[in-house]
């Protein structure tokens, strides 16, 4: 039998079981909606694959809870749209440079950019689909029908019209498995809720909905992701989303857990906000960094 080579030794092999329990001991619990971002490869090999980490995660919240995924593929549709719509002088994501997307209402899997267990969850026939043309999500449960509905509704929702805000209402929490803050999506609520400037630059289109913005032309749907990405700020961000996690920590809102070689966190979407909101007074670029602007130029 050939031996493992060294960069495999440590590559433990993680079962449903065991990512189950992983969850438990964080503090997933029965009943509770879920927010999950993931990273399967960070684990070590799963059997099973992603679906084995998709079925551990319906175990954890039960028949009463509801799991949510994103299946975002906003890179590859505004990559698009800017090249098409005459936007950017040249690629603002390189990895889809030259991508030509003729129907954006159609959610094409292929171009799905948050891993291999949201794309499994999508495939599944009992799960719920949203169809956002930027950012889509999948989610079973209860509450799943209502999020994907509220996701659909608007184009950049911001604030109370983001479904991740309609997830915090319901108790809802943020489970990062085997990914940082980085990947975070909640995070986003707190430059909203606290009116940073470079978020409040695109606040004339936050109540377009999805239905308005696809009958637009590929240059005014063009247009209006210039602001969405920052384009028209004087100066280039450089995120900093993972400073959450000491005041987090200090005010003892996140949990931390292992599968395999996965670290895993678990915070309440409310606390996530509510502590954010706290360092923003305190520093207003708190999560970001201004710098010599570069993109879209």
């Amino acid at each position: 039998m050939a031996k493992a080579k060294p960069e495999q030794a440590n590559v433990p092999t993680v079962t449903r079981a065991d990512v189950l329990r992983g969850l438990v001991e964080v503090g997933l619990a029965a009943g509770d909606c879920v927010l999950v971002h993931s990273s399967l490869s960070s684990m070590g090999r799963v059997e099973g694959g992603p679906d084995a980490v998709v079925d551990a995660l319906l175990d954890a919240v039960g028949p009463k809870g509801t799991v949510v995924f994103p299946t975002f593929t906003g890179d590859s549709v505004i990559e698009a749209i800017l090249s098409e719509g005459g936007a950017a002088k040249g690629p603002v994501f390189k990895k889809w440079a030259g991508l030509k997307v003729t129907d954006i209402s159609r959610v094409n899997s292929d171009n799905i950019t948050t891993g291999a267990i949201p794309k499994a969850a999508r495939r599944r026939n009992d799960f719920v689909k949203s169809h956002h043309p930027l950012y889509s999500i999948c989610a079973k449960g209860p509450l799943a029908a209502e999020i994907a509905e509220c996701n659909d509704r608007y184009i950049f929702p911001c604030g109370e019209r983001k479904f991740i805000h309609l997830m915090s209402e319901h108790g809802g929490k943020t489970l990062l498995l085997g990914t940082t803050h980085s990947t975070n999506s909640s995070i986003h609520l707190i430059a909203e809720f606290g009116g940073s400037e470079y978020k409040m630059q695109d606040k004339a289109y936050w109540f377009v909905t999805v239905k308005e913005y696809l009958k637009l032309s590929r240059k005014e749907q063009a247009a209006m992701l210039v602001p969405h990405l920052g384009g028209n700020l004087p100066y280039g961000l450089e995120r900093h989303y993972d400073n959450i996690d000491g005041p987090l920590k200090k005010a003892g809102a996140i949990r931390f857990g292992r599968i395999g070689n996965a670290e895993v966190r678990l915070i309440k979407i409310a606390d996530l906000v509510r502590v954010g909101l706290e360092e923003l007074k305190r520093d207003p670029c708190f999560l970001v960094s201004k710098v010599p602007k570069s993109l879209s130029e």
